[in-house]
């Protein structure tokens, strides 16, 4: 029963990697996005969302990218009364309405001339993290272990993340941006869905033996270190599938919605170190480009980087006008690539220096003419923009 499961699902995705092949756009269709990211829209905008576009198009933002999803401990836009612990902010069949948000935001943001994109979340989204959902992961204390988010090889997973975005469509957005857990980890796969079809395309079992050398200690837990060659061929067979993904959720959202675009949240380490892209995260710029992928919301985030790379104001700055020029050489054009920057602490420590952040204006515009969005925006005063 398992394997017939398995093949049949094998038979779904091949059919449909062939039948969805083409959807590129034209260079033409690409604009320069100037654009805002919001998390969670602030209370004071209650009754005038309006009030929010119009402040951000004085400040010359002409694209929102607004959350729609809402997980269980998220914050409500608006501190509106919730109808459900986790789901969604437009109507859907395929998941918990928490409040019917998206008609109002979309108009407000036509009102002001400014491009509407819904911020989508796929193997994150709380409601679909039930057990019975969950990938598996090899664990280097042996055997296999809950993996990060919900199984994308599941086929009741993927056709509810398909009616979502169907349903998502049919709203008079401009574009979706994926949300960053669009990967899959470096462990991640070993469930007997993704088992089966890996060792049926490529003849290579799914252990720990066939793709890690070592284990060691890090901070008190196991981890695998050292890669096989197995294990590139395993992480770039999983990067195919999420390609095959986001261009099946693209084609789908595009019967409602046919110049709907698609934006994909990408890594700040996937542009400068494509081997730690496909490593860590499953994640290849170029293969969701050939995906249908039209821009490349790249997460230079500078207090990030600058923590995680030890590096002062200027080299950071420095590294992440890196990132930028490695993502444009990837995409193929200047204005599809997106620099994601921080004007505001994810660590409670309130507005980012504005010094900092058009330093890094500066130095990633030798990348070319590229887009912008500022992160993360809750009113129009968390709002930087690069000077001209």
């Amino acid at each position: 029963m398992m394997k017939k499961i398995a093949v049949i699902i094998f038979f779904v995705l091949t059919l449909n990697s062939v039948t969805h092949s083409q959807t590129v756009l034209s260079s033409e269709e690409i604009y320069k996005i100037n654009g805002a990211q919001v998390f969670v829209l602030d209370e004071k905008y209650k009754g005038d969302i309006g009030k929010f576009f119009q402040e951000a198009k004085e400040k010359g933002i002409n694209t929102v990218f607004f959350r729609v999803f809402h997980n269980s401990k998220d914050r409500a836009h608006l501190g509106l009364p919730l109808q459900c612990e986790s789901g969604v902010y437009y109507e859907t069949q395929h998941a918990c309405t928490v409040y019917d948000l998206l008609s109002d935001v979309v108009k407000a943001a036509h009102d002001n001339n400014i491009k509407l994109y819904a911020w989508m979340a796929t193997r994150s989204l709380s409601f679909l993290k039930s057990k019975e959902n969950m990938s598996m992961s090899l664990s280097a204390s042996g055997g296999h272990e809950t993996g990060y988010g919900a199984n994308i090889f599941k086929k009741e997973v993927r056709d509810i993340l398909l009616g979502l975005f169907e349903d998502l469509a049919k709203y008079e957005i401009d574009g979706i941006l994926f949300q960053d857990d669009f990967i899959i980890k470096y462990t991640e796969g070993s469930d007997r869905y993704a088992s089966f079809l890996f060792k049926e395309e490529t003849g290579i079992e799914v252990k720990s033996e066939n793709f890690f050398k070592s284990v060691k200690t890090y901070n008190g837990r196991k981890v695998f270190s050292e890669y096989t060659e197995n294990f590139y061929t395993w992480a770039e067979w999983k990067s195919s599938q999420l390609s095959l993904l986001f261009k099946e959720l693209k084609e789908r959202a595009k019967t409602h919605n046919p110049k709907i675009k698609f934006a994909a949240n990408i890594y700040y380490e996937t542009p400068i170190d494509e081997k730690a892209g496909i490593a860590w995260y499953s994640q290849n710029l170029t293969a969701l480009k050939n995906a249908g992928a039209d821009y490349f919301a790249v997460m230079g985030y500078y207090e990030q980087i600058s923590d995680e790379k030890k590096l002062d104001r200027v080299s950071a700055a420095e590294y992440i006008g890196k990132i930028a020029e490695s993502a444009v050489k990837m995409a193929g054009s200047e204005k599809a690539v997106i620099m994601k920057l921080q004007s505001k602490s994810f660590k409670g420590a309130g507005m980012l220096s504005y010094d900092d952040y058009k330093l890094v204006c500066r130095r990633t515009r030798l990348a070319g003419d590229i887009s912008y969005a500022t992160v993360p925006v809750f009113s129009s005063s968390d709002i930087y923009v690069c000077p001209k």
